[in-house]
């Protein structure tokens, strides 16, 4: 008997049909992939968490770092200023507990600690490997922090610049002026009192100032005081680019005495906040910090009035602070991906993009040495023309925080004004500073 053969009909396979099979196979196949290599996550403490226009600016650099780059995860942990967010990462340290990547903006001591507890990723390798990035960075970072054994911990993304503001109208007034009239900022110390002088009595018909300047311990001890002392003789230069074995020299004390002139020009303030107020108010002629109050300078009524200046020293040369602070410091972490993506997070900071951006948004200094200063003359004058001043100085310094140690600097700052008048609080002063160089270095608790 014949077998009866079943035939099956096959149905077509539509090109729709094959399209969707296609793609889900295409997204199982993505998900397995993403499974397989999942982005990975930064933690990133920083001081940019505020509300005014600079630290808007600073999260949205950030925020598009992360648009960039979809394989990095960047977890921001933002705080109102840099120095409540390096307490909180120091306060992690002492956990045992480190982010991937902090932003000290100038604290330097969190530095120090990272690379004593042996967390800190050392960048020297990735710099070396990297041309590109290494072009990046300016040689007075590569100066300031590259250690010994040739490893760096830290890399800013701007320098601190600085000479100081002055009021251009009120010194043209006051007569401080050149052959043709127009302002002409000291190039002494001897001409720095001289124009104190006269513009004390030219606010005694006025009535204008409150004081020729306002003076407090940030301008004191930060900005004016090793730009006094290098500008005191070579000796006194020297001391200024390191702790010295002692303190106890003539250009240390010469300048220490010398802030009892500086304070009789000063009305007293209690912040720095309302020293720069006052300047803008027109209430002081001078103002003693850096390139980024250009930032506030530019908004202010008298911004025409405003510009830049070298600081002064006993020989006549121009002298300005072109300084790297202590900037982002990475977590060498087991996972390479993590250190690899903390280091592209830099290398993106310190791209011409980004640091063109903060220098004509925000007032910054760039630290990328490829930036165009022409190009932030033309789009920020204010700004432009005082980086130019500052370069074009005849003696270029560190800032103090980049030299000396904190406990050095607030146990200075602590005692300053009480040694410019006084020969026993001077050396007594001395005497605590070299204390500190002798290895019996303690916690200083600073009124600074």
């Amino acid at each position: 008997m014949e077998k009866k053969r079943f035939h099956i009909k096959r149905k077509p396979i539509s090109f729709i049909n094959v399209f969707l099979l296609s793609t889900v196979c295409l997204a199982l196949t993505s998900c397995s992939r993403q499974e397989d290599n999942p982005p990975t996550e930064l933690t990133f403490i920083h001081g940019w968490g505020g509300a005014v226009k600079t630290h808007v600016l600073m999260q949205e650099i950030y925020d598009e770092f992360a648009e960039e780059n979809p394989d990095i995860v960047l977890n921001s942990q933002p705080s109102s200023d840099s120095t409540i967010a390096v307490e909180k990462a120091n306060d992690m340290l002492a956990l045992d507990e480190m982010p991937n990547i902090v932003s000290t903006n100038g604290q330097s001591y969190y530095v120090s600690n990272v690379v004593k507890q042996g967390k800190a990723l050392n960048l020297a390798p990735y710099i070396e490997e990297d041309p590109e990035l290494k072009a990046s960075i300016h040689p007075s970072v590569l100066e300031v922090w590259t250690n010994e054994d040739g490893s760096i911990y830290t890399l800013p993304d701007a320098l601190e610049v600085m000479g100081y503001w002055y009021n251009k109208q009120y010194f043209t007034e006051a007569g401080i002026v050149d052959e043709r009239g127009k302002a002409s900022p000291p190039a002494t110390w001897d001409e720095f009192y001289e124009a104190c002088e006269k513009l004390e009595q030219w606010n005694q018909k006025t009535g204008t100032l409150k004081g020729v300047y306002a003076l407090e311990n940030v301008q004191v001890a930060e900005n004016l005081f090793l730009a006094r002392l290098a500008g005191e003789s070579e000796e006194g230069y020297q001391m200024a680019g390191g702790v010295p074995d002692t303190f106890d020299h003539e250009a240390f004390r010469n300048t220490v005495k010398d802030f009892s002139n500086l304070y009789r020009y000063s009305s007293d303030t209690d912040s720095i906040d309302n020293a720069r107020q006052y300047f803008i108010e027109g209430k002081t002629a001078m103002y003693f910090n850096g390139v980024w109050e250009s930032e506030i300078f530019q908004d202010s009524k008298n911004r025409e009035d405003i510009a830049c200046a070298d600081y002064p020293t006993r020989s006549g040369e121009s002298l300005s602070y072109i300084s790297p602070s202590s900037g982002y410091v990475v977590y060498d972490s087991p996972d390479k991906k993590q250190n690899e993506a903390s280091v592209r997070f830099l290398k993106y900071m310190l791209g011409s993009g980004v640091q063109t951006r903060l220098a004509l948004e925000t007032g910054q200094a760039p630290s990328n040495p490829d930036v165009d200063n022409q190009v932030i003359a033309k789009g920020y004058p204010m700004l432009g023309n005082a980086l130019k001043t500052a370069h074009d100085a005849q003696i270029q310094i560190k800032t103090i925080s980049s030299v000396w140690s904190n406990s050095h600097l607030n146990l200075f700052a602590g005692h300053l004004k009480a040694a410019s008048g006084n020969e026993d609080e001077l050396n007594d002063l001395i005497l605590q500073l070299d204390s500190l160089q002798k290895g019996d270095e303690k916690e200083i608790n600073s009124s600074y």
